[in-house]
């Protein structure tokens, strides 16, 4: 399995321990970029060199939007079984639409969502922050690295398993891996107290083996995460908890916008869903259509 990327280079994890690869020529030319968490065969040669000679098939593919305004998508890590999306209460504040940005990506590329309050040590009451995701269906989890709080509740769900960490920068990622197996030694940063932004500390995805037999993948914090890609009906799948009200909204393509009638909306206005969630939906409704449709103004 590949672990990282640096260079040219390959950090590979298989039943030989731990190596470093390069790419046989042939592969240079016809497959294209080897992703985080790729299965690969590879060689071993006389000279004490290894060369990846064939990439396996994905059964998963995380996706999100090329950075700046170049139109495009970037492949982040391949073979997951879920994506851990990772909020903070405070330095930074929660932001519920960012987090919205990170959930409905991982949805859309349809993988399970497990989504992770932090710094619970910084507020009196921590659990009304996931309660919207607890509505939708997704499984919370409230941690403490220095209170040591939902630590093993969190690491029960990364046993086993292929599990993608994200969410914005500095919201202590890197922290709770360091937490949850020590002798990663990821590194961390403080949040500028200037601007209450966290700073980059992973510069790029990378892979670790977690306990028995899981793996973990760090990301580079973000301050944004595009949806290029994702078409309007992927972003209203990307909200689970409105598939059941939208059947009894007055008209079969109801949108959940300014249409009478609809279901979604008057659950917002009741409190039965999130009214932030409702918001969210909305604005990326708008990104994506706007985004499949560049020659609009």
């Amino acid at each position: 399995m590949v672990l990282s990327k640096t260079g040219g280079r390959y950090a590979v994890c298989g039943d030989l321990g731990r190596f470093e690869a390069s790419l046989r020529g042939r592969l240079k030319q016809g497959q294209g970029r080897i992703l985080v968490g790729d299965v690969v065969t590879v060689h071993h040669h006389a000279d004490g060199s290894v060369t990846i000679e064939q990439v396996h098939p994905r059964r998963s593919v995380l996706k999100r939007r090329t950075p700046g305004k170049k139109h495009g998508e970037r492949n982040v890590a391949a073979n997951l079984d879920r994506v851990v999306v990772v909020g903070s209460v405070r330095r930074p504040d929660w932001d519920p639409h960012l987090v919205d940005r990170f959930t409905a990506v991982a949805g859309a590329n349809d993988l399970p969502i497990v989504l992770v309050v932090n710094k619970c040590d910084l507020v009196e009451e921590c659990s009304t922050f996931g309660e919207p995701y607890q509505q939708a269906g997704y499984r919370v989890v409230c941690t403490s690295v220095p209170e040591r709080r939902g630590l093993e509740e969190l690491r029960e769900h990364l046993e086993g398993h292929v599990s993608l960490f994200t969410g914005p920068t500095g919201v202590g990622k890197s922290s709770l891996l360091n937490a949850l197996q020590p002798g990663l030694s990821l590194r961390t940063g403080e949040v500028s107290a200037k601007s209450g932004a966290g700073r980059h500390t992973t510069v790029a995805a990378e892979m670790h083996p977690f306990g028995k037999d899981g793996f973990v993948v760090d990301t580079p914090g973000l301050r944004d995460i595009g949806l290029w890609g994702l078409d309007p009906q992927e972003v209203a799948q990307a909200f689970p908890e409105f598939a059941s009200l939208a059947a009894h909204c007055r008209f079969d393509n109801c949108r959940h916008l300014e249409e009478p009638g609809c279901a979604v909306a008057q659950a917002a206005e009741r409190n039965d869903i999130a009214p932030s969630r409702l918001e969210s939906y909305r604005w990326l409704l708008d990104e994506a259509t706007r985004a499949a449709r560049p020659w609009e103004p």
